[in-house]
């Protein structure tokens, strides 16, 4: 094994490389939280957990947003003495994604949480055309 000094944010850093390889060797845990722990902005991890944070409520809170509207309508058209057509299963199906989108966004799925509201929405506005 070779080692070389290399000039990072003023001190020196002690690299590994393979035998020959010439890949180097990957920092442990220490390492990378010595250097996490160095940067100049320590509040940057509390403001990007925040940032998460306020993004997951805002995704909870337009999912049950979705929900809550696609349950009053199937509630509305089951009362009004109609059929059960094909509009409120298609609501019935929103409903389903509005909900997986809430629970998707209390596990920190926000894009899946996201994709799932989209399509809550598509169907909604689908059920809307059909009868």
């Amino acid at each position: 094994m070779t080692t070389y000094g290399r000039e990072r944010g003023g001190e020196q850093v002690q690299m590994q490389t393979r035998g020959g390889e010439g890949d180097p060797v990957l920092p442990g845990v220490d390492e990378v939280r010595a250097s996490f722990q160095g940067q100049p902005d320590p509040g940057f991890a509390r403001q990007r957990s925040r940032q998460a944070r306020s993004a997951r409520g805002g995704l909870m809170a337009a999912g049950a947003l979705v929900a809550l509207v696609c349950l009053v309508v199937m509630v509305g058209r089951l009362n009004d003495g109609a059929q059960a057509g094909v509009g409120t299963v298609v609501y019935g199906s929103a409903f389903v994604f509005a909900g997986a989108s809430v629970e998707l966004a209390r596990r920190a799925r926000t894009r899946w949480a996201m994709m799932a509201i989209i399509l809550a929405a598509a169907g909604a506005s689908l059920a809307d055309a059909l009868p």
